[in-house]
C-alpha cells in the first residue's frame, strides 16, 4: 500500500476475556512442558547420567571427604593408643558415618558421577559388612545398567572385590547384624545379595560380554563366585590383572592407596571361602553362555579384545566343573570339534582357525587357557597337530612362543626329550633374539618331572658356545644373552667404550634362566655353580650391586638343590669384602642373605672380619642395618653368649623353614566347618607366640618341675638367648631383672 494512503487509526480496546483466555492457554502450555527449552537434555547426556545429576553442594562436600580419606589411607594403620587426637578410629568411624549418611538415597547418582564414583570406591574399602550389604541392596535392580556405564562399572567392580571378605566371613558363620533391629524390612546377607545380582545379570550376559565396561563387571562377579579363577594358578595374590583393564589399573594406581582406614590389611582373611551354592551359580553362567551363543559366536569371541578375557574365565570355570571333556563344551567349540571327534573315535583334523589363534596377539591368550585346561587326550591331539615338528618356527615367533612355553609344562618325559631335540638347533637364535621363555619352560619342566636335566644344561651351554674350559663365562654370557665370541668381542673392544658398557648390561631374561638352572638337582647345576666360583671378588661385588644380576646370587643362596659345601665356599670367598658388599642399596640385601645362609662358625668369621670396619658401617646409610644385626658389641663383650645366640637363631630359622614347607598351599574352601576354623586359629596362636610369653611360660614350668638348685642352671641361659634377639627386648628384660633384684633384696631384709 502506498505511504500516502496509509492512515493511522484509533487504538482498539482489548477484550479482557480474550486476554484472559490467551494467558490461560499459555499457562497450560507451560505446565504441559516438563522443562523449558534451555533445560532440556539430549539422549547422550542422559546416557552419561541415567539416574540424574549430583547436587553441586553434595559434590563439593564429597571432595573434602576424599581429601581427608586419602590423607588417612596414605598413612600406616596404628592403634588408637598411638593415634593423635582427632585421628583415632572412633573419629574416623564418625567421619565415615557422617559421609555415608549424606549418600543415603543418592547411591545411583553418585555411582554414575565422574567425580564422586572414585570417592565411593575409596569409601567402600572402609565400610563394614552391614554398610556394604546396605549399599549393595540399594543398587539392586540397576546392576545391568550400572555395569554398562563408564563410571558405574568401576563402582560395581570395587563392590565385588570388597564383598569377597564379607562372603568369606558369612560362610564361616560370622554374619553381622544391623544395629537397628526395628528398621523396615530385612537386610539380606551378602551371599543372598550376590545370588540376586547374578540372577539380575544372567539375562543380559551375551550383551555384557561384548560391552567394554560390562565385561569387566562380569569378570569381577565370576571371581567373587569362584576365586580360583586366575591367569597364574600358582599365585595366591588377588587377581586384579584379570578383572581390571590396563587403563583402569593405571588410573587406580594414580589415585593412591586404596585400603581401609579402620583396620590394617593383616586383619583380612587370606583364604577365600565361598558357600557351596556359588559353585552352582557359576555353572549357570557357563550354561547360559553355551545356550545363548552358538559355536561360531564363541569362536568370534577369541579375537575380540573385550570378550576374550571373559571367555578365558568361562573356560576355567568349565574345567573346574569337569565339563571340558564333554562334546559341545566351550573348549570343543573353540577347537573346532576336537573333543567331539575324540569322543566318536575319529582323528581330529587340523584347522586353519586354530593355527591363527597361535599367532594372534589377542587370541593367543585364549589358546594358553585352552592348553592349560584341555583334557589329556585333547592336549595330546593339540600338541601333535599344531606344535610337533613346528617348534623351530613357533619358538622364534613373537607371539606363539608364549603359547609354546605354556604347552611345555604339560609334557611328559618322552615328549620333553623330543622337544629338546627339536628346539636345540634354534636355541642359539632364541638367546640372540631374547625370546627365552621356551628355554626357561624346558628347564622348569625338567626340574618338575626330574628327567633330562643333563640334556637341558648341556643345551643351554651349547647355545652360548660355552665349554668346560670357558665355564667362567657362562654367567656373564647368559646374563647378557650373548654367545662367548660376541661377549668377548664386546668386552675387548676399546674403540667405543660406552657402547660396549651398554651392551653388557644384565638382562632379566638371562637372570631368570640362571635362576631356573640353579634349581636343577645337584649334579646338573654344577655348571652354573662352577661359573659363580670362577668369578673374582670384584666381579661378584659388581653382580651384587645390580638389581637384575643380584637375583642370581639370591637364587644361589636360597636354592635347596645347591649343596651346603658350595654355599660355604662362596661365603668364604667373600671374607674380607663384606664391609664393601653391604655398603650398597642392593648389595646390603645380598649381604643379609649371606648372613642368613651362614652357619654359626661362618657367622663368627664374618662378624670378626667386620669388626675393623664397625665405625665405617655405622656411618653408612645401608651398612648400618647389617652391622646392627650382627650385635658386634656383644661379640666383643661376651663371645660365648654371642655364639649361643647365633646357634639358637639358626635353630629357630630352621624350624620356621620346616613349618613353611609342611604348610599346604592356600586353597579355596567351598564347604567350611567350624572345626577347621578352630584348629586353624589354634595353630596360628602356637606359631606366633610372643617371645616374652614363651620366656615366662618356660620359667613357670621350670619352677613347677625343678628344685631350687636346678632352677638357676636351667633358667640362666634362657634370658640371655631371648634378650639378644632384639635390642629393644634386651632393654625391657634388663629393666625386669633390675626390678626383680630390688624386690629380692627387700624381701631378704624383711626376713
Amino acid at each position: 500500500m502506498p505511504r500516502e494512503h496509509r492512515k493511522r487509526g484509533k487504538k482498539k480496546k482489548e477484550n479482557k476475556e480474550v486476554v484472559k483466555h490467551e494467558l490461560g492457554q499459555q499457562d497450560e502450555e507451560i505446565h504441559e512442558e516438563p522443562n523449558t527449552q534451555w533445560m532440556e537434555t539430549n539422549d547422550e547426556i542422559n546416557l552419561e547420567a541415567p539416574f540424574g545429576y549430583v547436587d553441586p553442594d553434595l559434590k563439593g562436600y564429597f571432595r573434602t571427604v576424599d581429601v581427608r580419606i586419602q590423607d588417612w589411607q596414605s598413612q600406616d594403620y596404628v592403634q588408637d593408643d598411638a593415634n593423635e587426637e582427632g585421628n583415632t578410629n572412633e573419629d574416623k568411624r564418625m567421619f565415615l558415618v557422617a559421609a555415608l549418611s549424606e549418600t543415603s538415597g543418592k547411591e545411583l547418582q553418585l555411582s554414575t558421577d565422574p567425580d564422586c564414583s572414585i570417592i565411593l570406591e575409596r569409601m567402600l574399602h572402609s565400610m563394614d559388612d552391614v554398610v556394604i550389604r546396605v549399599f549393595a541392596d540399594r543398587l539392586c535392580g540397576s546392576y545391568a545398567q550400572l555395569a554398562q556405564h563408564r563410571f558405574g562399572s568401576h563402582v560395581c567392580q570395587t563392590l565385588f572385590e570388597v564383598a569377597s571378605s564379607t562372603v568369606s566371613r558369612e560362610a564361616r558363620g560370622r554374619i553381622a547384624k544391623p544395629a537397628d533391629s526395628d528398621s523396615a524390612g530385612v537386610l539380606r546377607t551378602m551371599t543372598e545379595l550376590t545370588v540376586a545380582i547374578s540372577e539380575e545379570l544372567l539375562p543380559s550376559l551375551s550383551q555384557l560380554i561384548l560391552d567394554p565396561f560390562g565385561a569387566h563387571v562380569v569378570l569381577s562377579l565370576l571371581v567373587l563366585l569362584s576365586p580360583q579363577i586366575t591367569r597364574h594358578p600358582d599365585s595366591s595374590h588377588p587377581n586384579t590383572s584379570l578383572t581390571r583393564s590396563k587403563k583402569s589399573a593405571a588410573y587406580k594406581s594414580r589415585q593412591g592407596s586404596m585400603k581401609s582406614i579402620l583396620s590394617s590389611g593383616a586383619e583380612q582373611t587370606s583364604t577365600a571361602v565361598v558357600p557351596s551354592t556359588f559353585k552352582d551359580l557359576a555353572a549357570k553362567f557357563v550354561d547360559a553362555l553355551r545356550e545363548s551363543t552358538d559355536a561360531n559366536e564363541i569362536r568370534a569371541f577369541a579375537a575380540n579384545k573385550v570378550a576374550n578375557p571373559v571367555l578365558q574365565a568361562m573356560i576355567d570355570l568349565e574345567a573346574q566343573q569337569g565339563k571340558s571333556d564333554t562334546p559341545g563344551s566351550l573348549i570343543d567349540s573353540v577347537l573346532m570339534g576336537t573333543i567331539s571327534s575324540l569322543a566318536q573315535g575319529t582323528e581330529p583334523q587340523q584347522s586353519n582357525y586354530v593355527e591363527t589363534l597361535l599367532r594372534d596377539p589377542t587370541a593367543s591368550h585364549l589358546f594358553e587357557a585352552l592348553v592349560r585346561h584341555a583334557p589329556a587326550k585333547a592336549f595330546q591331539a593339540l600338541w601333535n597337530l599344531y606344535f610337533k615338528t613346528k617348534l623351530g618356527r613357533l619358538c622364534s615367533h613373537p607371539v606363539a612362543n608364549f603359547v609354546v612355553s605354556k604347552a611345555i609344562v604339560r609334557l611328559d618325559s618322552s615328549g620333553l626329550l623330543e622337544t629338546l631335540q627339536e628346539v636345540e638347533p634354534v636355541s642359539s637364535k632364541l638367546i640372540k633374539t631374547g625370546r627365552t621363555g621356551v628355554l626357561k619352560s624346558l628347564v622348569d619342566q625338567a626340574v618338575a618331572i626330574g628327567a633330562h636335566e643333563e640334556a637341558v644344561s648341556e643345551m643351554l651351554c651349547r647355545a652360548v658356545d660355552i665349554e668346560e674350559s670357558s665355564i667362567q663365562l657362562l654367567i656373564p654370557c647368559l646374563l647378557t644373552l650373548k654367545s662367548r665370541k660376541a661377549y668377548s668381542k664386546t668386552t675387548n673392544s676399546t674403540d667405543d667404550a660406552e657402547a660396549g658398557s651398554e651392551s653388557t648390561e644384565p638382562t632379566v631374561q638371562g637372570a631368570v634362566i640362571l635362576q631356573s638352572m640353579l634349581r636343577l638337582s645337584d649334579p646338573y647345576n654344577q655348571r652354573v655353580i662352577q661359573s659363580i666360583h670362577a668369578q673374582s671378588t670384584d666381579e661378584i661385588l659388581s653382580l651384587s650391586r645390580h638389581p637384575v644380576s643380584s637375583r642370581v646370587l639370591d637364587a644361589f643362596l636360597d636354592s635347596p638343590s645347591v649343596a651346603l659345601r658350595d654355599k660355604r665356599k662362596f661365603l668364604l670367598s667373600l671374607m674380607g669384602s663384606y664391609h664393601t658388599l653391604v655398603d650398597d642399596r642392593i648389595g646390603s640385601r645380598v649381604g643379609d642373605r649371606c648372613w642368613a645362609c651362614a652357619d654359626p662358625f661362618l657367622r663368627e668369621k664374618i662378624a670378626r672380619s667386620i669388626l675393623p670396619h664397625e665405625m665405617t658401617l655405622s656411618a653408612s646409610y645401608y651398612g648400618k642395618y647389617f652391622a646392627r644385626n650382627l650385635h658386634l658389641t656383644m661379640l666383643k663383650r661376651d663371645a660365648a653368649s654371642w655364639r649361643d645366640m647365633q646357634r639358637d637363631q639358626k635353630k629357630a630359622a630352621a624350624g620356621m623353614s620346616n613349618t613353611q614347607v609342611a604348610k599346604p598351599s592356600p586353597k579355596v574352601d567351598t564347604i567350611p566347618t567350624d572345626t577347621n576354623d578352630s584348629t586353624h586359629t589354634k595353630k596360628r596362636k602356637r606359631a606366633t607366640e610372643d617371645e616374652i610369653d614363651s620366656l615366662f611360660s618356660k620359667g613357670s614350668n621350670s619352677r613347677k618341675t625343678l628344685g631350687p638348685a636346678e632352677k638357676k642352671e636351667e633358667l640362666a641361659p634362657e634370658p640371655e638367648t631371648i634378650k639378644t634377639d632384639d635390642p629393644q627386648l634386651n632393654e625391657v628384660l634388663g629393666a625386669i631383672k633390675k626390678v626383680s633384684k630390688k624386690e629380692g633384696k627387700r624381701k631378704s631384709k624383711k626376713s
